[in-house]
Order: structure tokens, then sequence, then C-alpha cells
């Protein structure tokens, strides 16, 4: 299919992008890497009015001291020395290479899909989302940024322009099963300390509270550890995997990535 008729800008200043922002509303839609947006167009399941092209904006790229700017490529962190452990071991599994060359971190946390690595990693880490508009700015923790499957917090006229990555203490494990190498995960799991994290596994990605309480009070892989995480992840099933199978494999990647953590 061919996407719908819409108008196209490409703003050379973050306060031009905000005003466009501002006077189309609803109808327009921010273009970061275009990896997760072009697809949706081409199948018509978007069809606004205006593109604001985000890629001349100044000051969006790069990463530094615990922040990402959020039109930062994918393959361009995996060249930073001082990302967090976990982030570094979930990157490759990202996509394809390709993807991954024009695919933003941004772009990946506003789609907010739920079987996608970030939104995972930054509810894992405590992320905070900072957001800018013509009438200011706020930072969203990561914690209520994510209200749904593709649905977040920002606001039509918000931009989302960088992620503030706390320091994470203590070890970290991270695991994913797809079908075949660069697809979205089926059930994936992350751990960062006392701090678990599954996705692919419902609406969005889910902290495990009681695996957490469970690990805090000296609790560790195992038997019991599996049984627990299996009572408390939600799941869903579709056409790739039933919620039974998500919760079953869920608790196996989450039994997987606390004794790599603890390792």
């Amino acid at each position: 299919m061919k996407s719908a008729p819409f108008d196209y800008r490409r703003p050379e200043s973050l306060e031009e992008a905000l005003a466009l922002l501002a006077e189309h509303g609803d109808e327009a839609k921010p273009l970061a890497g275009g990896q997760s947006l072009i697809p949706l167009l081409a199948m018509r399941l978007a069809q606004p009015a205006l593109l604001v092209d985000l890629d001349r904006v100044p000051g969006l790229k790069g990463a530094r001291a615990g922040r990402i700017g959020a039109m930062t490529t994918q393959a361009r962190l995996e060249n930073e020395a001082e990302l967090p452990g976990v982030v570094k071991a979930a990157l490759p599994h990202i996509g394809h290479f390709q993807i991954r060359t024009r695919g933003t971190v941004g772009g990946s946390l506003c789609h907010g899909d739920p079987a996608a690595e970030w939104p995972a990693l930054a509810l894992l880490l405590g992320a905070v989302m900072h957001a800018r508009s013509r009438r200011g700015q706020r930072a969203v923790p990561a914690a209520g940024f994510f209200l749904g499957p593709l649905i977040t917090a920002l606001e039509p006229d918000e931009l989302l322009v960088e992620i503030e990555l706390p320091a994470p203490a203590g070890g970290f494990g991270f695991a994913e099963v797809e079908r075949r190498g660069g697809d979205f995960a089926l059930v994936g799991a992350a751990a960062q300390g006392t701090a678990v994290v599954v996705f692919g596994t419902g609406a969005a990605p889910q902290r495990l509270a009681e695996v957490e309480g469970y690990l805090a009070a000296g609790g560790g892989p195992g038997r019991e550890l599996r049984a627990l995480a299996e009572r408390e992840i939600q799941a869903t099933g579709d056409i790739h995997a039933s919620a039974a199978y998500r919760r079953r494999v869920g608790a196996a990647l989450v039994d997987r990535v606390v004794a790599r953590a603890r390792a």
C-alpha cells in the first residue's frame, strides 16, 4: 500500500519544530528515524496531515553522563563506553544493523511497542523522559510514561528531547526469545540489581514487584523464583504465542537474568 497524502516540513531548530506541533496538534506527527512510523504510514494505520522531520534539529543527538538525546541512533550508542551494561547487552537485539543505523532511542520510546527493548530498559533503570513544548518542559518518569500498547503520556504538542538514565547499581542480566534474529521479542526479561522487568508479554513492559521483593529479602534463582514470576507475569496471547507460553518462558528468562545479575 501507499501512504495517504501528507505535508512535509523539515525544521532547522527545536523552536520551529515545537511551533509546528503546537499549530497542527493531532494532525501533525514527528518523524525521527522512521523505522516504526514509515511502515504505519504505508499500511495507512497512521494518516497524519503533516510530518515534522526532526533530523536537522540541533541538540537532539548524542550521549553524555547519563543523558541520551532523543534523536540518537541505536548504532551510534553501540560505540558509547559509558552506557549501563544492561543497555549494551540489549542493543544487538534491537532489530537488524540496518534498522539500528536509522532507528532512534526517542523514536522507539515514543512508539511504545510493548515488545521493544527500550521501553523495558527505561522502566528497569528508572529512566526519566524530558519533554518540551511551547508551553514549557516537564520530566516524566518511565513508570508513568507507557500507558498501553503504542500509547505514551506525551501530549500532541510535545517532543521527547532527552532521556535521563540514573546510574545503575549491582549486576545485570538481559535475555529475550524471538522467532528470528532482528524480530521483536516474543518474550524478554532484564534485571538490574534486584529490579526485574519482563516485556513482550502484555500491553506494556512490566516490573515484577513480588519478584523484586523476594530478591530483596535474600531469595535467588531457582524453582521458587520461577514459580513466583510465572504467577506475577501479566501475559496476553496472540497469533505468535499463547499467554501460558509467555508466562512460562518469561519465568525461565527471569530466572536466567537474575542468575546473570548475581554472577
